[in-house]
């Protein structure tokens, strides 16, 4: 009966211990929760609506109008949070960004998108800003407590 008690027991502390430990990946230890997924997003959602609250969100992207409307890359790259994503691509840094085909990035369509948003009435999603009712789009959030273009779709 005894050696039953200590089975048990092992088996217990065994399995109350599965998901407790770190888990590698590429050589670095990772320790994630779904709870620290969520607080992460939470942060940054409220980062953003206390940039809305200061009109931080509506000023950015009258930058981003304004970089569009000129058709000016340098202007547009200096709004770019990186890496970002172009089209679906990973944008790894500012250079990569310029050597982009400046007809993709100010196409008829997405200048005609981002010039009709009103920045005024601009609210948060999950994904951050969306500026455009559809695709094509731009969008932004807070990264490290600074707006950022992370998505040129």
């Amino acid at each position: 009966m005894r050696k039953w008690k200590l089975v048990m027991i092992a088996g217990v502390l065994i399995l109350s211990c599965t998901g407790c430990g770190e888990q590698k990946k590429g050589g670095i230890n990772v320790v994630e929760s779904s709870n620290d997924i969520a607080e992460e997003k939470d942060d940054a959602a409220a980062d953003l609506e206390s940039k809305e609250d200061y009109g931080e969100t509506a000023a950015f992207a009258e930058q981003i109008k304004a970089a569009m409307a000129d058709r000016d890359m340098e202007a547009l790259a200096d709004l770019c949070s990186y890496p970002l994503a172009v089209e679906g691509e990973a944008v790894e840094n500012r250079d990569s960004f310029m050597e982009l085909d400046e007809g993709m990035i100010f196409s008829e369509e997405r200048c005609a998108a981002i010039e009709a948003v009103d920045t005024s009435a601009l609210e948060a999603a999950m994904a951050g800003v969306v500026m455009g009712e559809n695709t094509p789009n731009i969008v932004f959030k807070a990264v490290d407590g600074t707006l950022g273009i992370t998505g040129i779709n």
